[in-house]
């Protein structure tokens, strides 16, 4: 094609602008790279030469922004994001001034405000990309959990660089297990990360904690969608898998609620630990408190069970803090509902408060809203709270003299409230574990395998899952050949599910056991057991065990930790769903003797 029909044919120009994009993309990892190994101090001999990397990156960042620019709205006459294109040039010209010690830019010359600015660029075009699944030919389900390998990885080599611990003896199987328990929000670890990691590393395991809460996917496509302002069908179809929601045009708006929900409630955490903290505790710094708290209220949200204590909520400054206690509680319950739950709650409020209000005020009639509280929402609520109370009067009666005999009658039972909410994918420890007794232990492994409800930072087979399953062996006895509950029918898929949830996790559990009990032969099997359910509900409790554990036993946890975060049926759906999709056909129905 001639040179200057180039930029008269269309189709020329979007291949043109796919080379600048992936070239973009392309310097973006690079830069990002460098930052990893600089800040990481992997070669410290070497900060000139990042110096180097970033100026040369920060020029070739400001002219193949340009050519995109310039293709989009001039050539293609897009108008979209116009905004976000013009403040990422006034980004990048600002900082080129400012390398060249150009006037009023001279203060932003720092090699640390550079590395923020090539972070940023990095975000930018790895969230646009996260817009544009459509081009990539895997199921939701295999994409998820790819995501979700991608950034243990990640994050394992992340926690190996010499700047993120305080000893440089640091196996990588000991960073990949860290790295693993981290994105599936369990909190084993080998290593006391209060004491091991610097704030660093300290800071590494928050972000994966955070991506691993939430999926990596859903903050991808939260900032892709600020810097984007739009995806394809079959992207928001993809997304609606990931999601949950209900209809396609709530999959944006579901994302941004999630998101900014979180950081809503980590905020609010974090500044309630902070007043229940005596700041003579942390030498009357107030930036170690500050921290301390924020790091415990992210960990309890994403249900992490990560403590910069050894001894967890039961190091001596903290094991009488009920408040403390409490509010690690509410937060691990709350993130435990799962976000659609909690989203209806909240509509839930707001409107009966808003009819409240227009009745008392404005002297309207009531209005009655019937079933605004949704089915899923019924029984996940109902289910939670029987786990609540009967697991909250169970653990103060078990353990009433043995782990709870230190404290005064209204300890106990904020203590054994809180021992029957961790369980439950938190990992948080306010209790001496060594001392809880054998029907304590029994309770702590079932609550473990329940795990926290669908949709949420938790892990487990999920409340739904167990609530639905019982309710179908109880209807069964009864003769029955279908489930109710709260008026309405469950459908036999959802019972099915249910079924051959917890099958698979009793199979993944089963080998989990046996394989450490082979790797580790002297270790107790009651204490491999309470591991191996621990790890698989992404729980995090343990009975000293974790650092005992060869390199096997570490690598079959954590498989079980990621297994037990992804879940086995997704797993399954992952890898199977496009073959079984391809059988159109039944055979003829035949009934097997089951007694």
């Amino acid at each position: 094609m001639p040179l200057r029909n180039f930029f008269t044919s269309k189709n020329s120009l979007l291949k043109f602008q796919r080379i600048i994009d992936n070239l973009m993309f392309g310097f973006a990892v690079l830069g990002f790279l460098a930052i990893f190994a600089d800040v990481g101090q992997l070669v410290a001999e070497l900060k000139r030469f990042f110096d180097s990397v970033y100026q040369f990156a920060l020029v070739v960042f400001f002219l193949l922004l340009c050519f995109r620019t310039y293709i989009n709205f001039f050539l293609l006459k897009r108008k979209r994001e116009r905004w976000v294109v013009v403040m990422e040039l006034l980004f990048l010209l600002v900082l080129l001034l400012s390398q060249c010690g150009t006037g009023l830019f001279v203060s932003l010359a720092s090699r640390e405000f550079l590395q923020l600015a090539i972070f940023v660029i990095f975000v930018v075009e790895i969230s646009t990309r996260s817009l544009q699944l459509e081009h990539i030919k895997m199921n939701p389900a295999l994409l998820f959990i790819i995501s979700f390998l991608i950034i243990i990885i990640v994050g394992a080599f992340a926690l190996m660089l010499p700047n993120s611990t305080v000893s440089k003896e640091f196996k990588f199987i000991d960073a990949l297990f860290t790295s693993t328990s981290a994105v599936c929000v369990t909190g084993l670890s080998v290593v006391d990360p209060g004491t091991f990691f610097t704030r660093f590393g300290q800071n590494v395991i928050l972000v994966l904690v955070s991506l691993g809460g939430l999926g990596v996917m859903t903050f991808t496509s939260f900032f892709g969608l600020f810097f984007k302002g739009e995806a394809s069908f079959k992207n928001q179809l993809i997304y609606k898998d990931f999601t949950g929601a209900d209809q396609l045009k709530d999959v944006f708006s579901t994302i941004v609620k999630i998101v900014t929900f979180t950081i809503g409630v980590e905020m609010v955490g974090t500044a309630v630990l902070f007043f229940s903290l005596n700041s003579k505790d942390f030498g009357g710094d107030f930036s170690e408190q500050l921290y301390f708290s924020i790091f415990h209220s992210i960990s309890a949200f994403n249900n992490a069970g990560f403590q910069l204590k050894a001894q967890g909520l039961y190091d001596p400054i903290l094991r009488y803090n009920y408040l403390f206690h409490t509010t690690v509680a509410l937060l691990i319950i709350f993130g435990g509902l799962g976000f659609f739950i909690s989203f209806n709650i909240v509509d839930y409020l707001k409107v009966r408060l808003f009819t409240r209000f227009r009745q008392w005020f404005l002297g309207e009639p009531y209005a009655h809203v019937p079933w605004f509280i949704n089915f899923n929402s019924r029984i996940v609520l109902r289910t939670t709270a029987i786990l609540l109370i009967v697991g909250t009067v169970l653990m103060y009666i078990t353990e009433y003299n043995s782990s709870l005999k230190e404290h005064g009658e209204f300890g106990k039972w904020i203590v054994a409230f809180f021992m029957s909410v961790t369980p439950r994918t938190a990992g948080f420890n306010n209790i001496d574990m060594a001392t809880l007794t054998r029907e304590g232990m029994l309770l702590t492994i079932f609550l473990m395998w329940v795990g926290a409800s669908p949709g949420s930072t938790g892990g487990g087979i999920k409340t739904s899952t167990f609530a639905v399953a019982t309710m179908g062996i109880f209807n069964i006895a009864r003769g029955r050949d279908h489930v109710e509950f709260a008026r309405r029918e469950v459908a036999q898929e959802s019972l099915l599910r249910a079924f051959i949830v917890i099958a698979l996790s009793l199979i993944a559990l089963g080998f989990s056991t046996v394989a450490v009990g082979y790797y580790n032969p002297e270790i107790a099997l009651d204490k491999i057991i309470f591991e191996c359910f621990s790890a698989f509900g992404t729980v995090g409790l343990s009975l000293g065990i974790t650092a005992q554990l060869t390199t096997a036993s570490k690598a079959i946890i954590s498989l079980t930790m990621f297994v037990g975060r992804v879940g086995m049926y997704t797993l399954l759906l992952g890898f199977l769903k496009k073959a079984l999709d391809t059988k159109h056909y039944r055979y003829p129905v035949e009934n097997v003797i089951i007694t």
